[in-house]
């Protein structure tokens, strides 16, 4: 018992500086004041009556005002807490309420803004700051469509993930926007992070610059160098000596040409200057345009490819001669690590309540390690029985494959069974609206 009215006193006294306490002796110093007034010019009756009244009162506003300086203490704690966890956190955090009023920064933040919390903590922030040159940042920070280039990243509804390109001062900004809620799922506020990428994608631009420049260099002596080799083979085709010679170097200098091209490919792509031209395409008749360019080489594997064209058809817009390098290169996948008479199969499906097609790729061959299924689509990967299979290869091919679906507004997936084959299949939407308007670059870490 005495260590429960020891802990209640040390609750009292912690509450006794706070505001609302203070008020509340003030108020009943007031109030008791007026009783003993009350003593000497009211019937003893209603000063009996009076002191219950006041009783009543006071339990009711000892009790509220009690419960207001404790909420006082626990969000100044919080809000300690919150400094305390955001303080060295690499990413801005800025937090404001439905009025866009903002409650709390962080050190990044300021830092990004150039602005101190004291400045605008407590400020409501509308469009029309944008004139403000301190606060322009900030500005189309909250309000994303003010900035020169906004890109939408996310394609759930939330989080909302948007890259921001400004000008003045010039930086490129990731912010990753989420709803603050109640018990209810009610929204009371948002928090936003904020991370600065300039640095990070200017040395990106400049990797990208230093491999397109050598690819360059290097795709113009490979290109003489086959052409020297067809050349040899159509001259020394009676000759069977230098027939395997020529055939091995004529295959190799493709290859080579071939990893060339996807390393200027993936270059253009993180720069945002793959280029794109898109038209409406009648999607039966592209996919069989593909596939007919496909058959040589599926018949040279032994490969069996079979397309049962839909009787409905589907127009997409699409860039054709993109897109023809992501299907070609799932098929080229499907083919080579086939099995020996195995096939290809190639199937439409409508995702029901979306507008959406899927186009599924299922073959007979090797397969993947599950382990290994999440690695597939990043830059440089190459699968480990693949890799035994076919020992030169760039790994580039379905990293720039996930990249053009997601250009396209579509996305690409993969189910494996090892040693039984692969579904791969990749979505377009039907509806050309939900075409993004700018380049996406995907990201490995997503």
């Amino acid at each position: 018992m005495k260590r429960k009215f020891l802990a209640l006193y040390k609750q009292l006294k912690s509450l006794s500086k706070t505001p609302e306490i203070m008020s509340l002796l003030v108020l009943l110093g007031l109030t008791g004041g007026v009783l003993v007034v009350n003593v000497f010019f009211i019937p003893p009756f209603l000063i009996f009556l009076s002191i219950i009244i006041f009783l009543g009162l006071a339990a009711a506003l000892i009790n509220s005002y009690l419960r207001l300086a404790q909420l006082r203490t626990e969000v100044q704690s919080r809000t300690l807490e919150f400094r305390a966890v955001t303080q060295n956190l690499g990413d801005g955090v800025i937090i404001y309420n439905l009025d866009f009023k903002i409650l709390n920064i962080n050190q990044a933040a300021e830092e990004i803004l150039e602005l101190k919390a004291e400045e605008i903590v407590g400020k409501y922030v509308s469009p029309d700051l944008i004139k403000n040159p301190r606060l322009r940042v900030l500005t189309q920070i909250i309000f994303p469509s003010l900035a020169p280039t906004a890109t939408q990243v996310s394609s759930e509804e939330w989080p909302q993930v948007v890259d921001l390109e400004l000008e003045d001062p010039p930086l490129k900004l990731r912010t990753t926007l989420n709803r603050i809620t109640d018990k209810k799922g009610r929204a009371k506020g948002f928090l936003k992070l904020v991370r600065d990428q300039t640095r990070e994608r200017g040395i990106v631009q400049s990797k990208s610059e230093f491999i397109t420049i050598v690819a360059h260099q290097l795709r113009t002596p490979l290109t003489a160098i086959r052409w020297s080799f067809e050349n040899l083979s159509k001259s020394l085709s009676e000759k069977p000596e230098f027939k395997e010679i020529i055939s091995n170097g004529l295959s190799l200098s493709q290859r080579m040409l071939k990893i060339v091209n996807d390393l200027l490919d993936a270059a253009k792509i993180e720069e945002g200057k793959f280029g794109y031209k898109f038209q409406d395409i009648e999607l039966t008749e592209f996919i069989n345009q593909i596939l007919s360019r496909a058959k040589p080489i599926a018949d040279e594997y032994g490969i069996k490819i079979s397309f049962k064209a839909p009787s409905k058809k589907y127009k997409v817009r699409i860039d054709p001669e993109r897109l023809g390098i992501a299907f070609s290169n799932i098929l080229d996948n499907a083919i080579r690590y086939n099995t020996k008479d195995g096939s290809v199969i190639i199937q439409l499906e409508e995702v029901r309540d979306k507008e959406f097609i899927k186009i599924n790729i299922t073959d007979t061959g090797v397969g993947i390690p599950p382990k290994e299924l999440g690695q597939l689509f990043k830059k440089f990967y190459r699968g480990s029985n693949a890799t035994k299979i076919e020992p030169n290869g760039s790994g580039l091919g379905l990293y720039i494959t996930k990249n053009i679906m997601k250009r396209h507004g579509g996305d690409i997936s993969v189910e494996s069974n090892l040693g039984r084959g692969s579904r791969f299949w990749f979505t377009l939407p039907l509806d050309p609206s939900l075409v993004p308007q700018k380049e996406i670059v995907y990201e490995e870490s997503s």
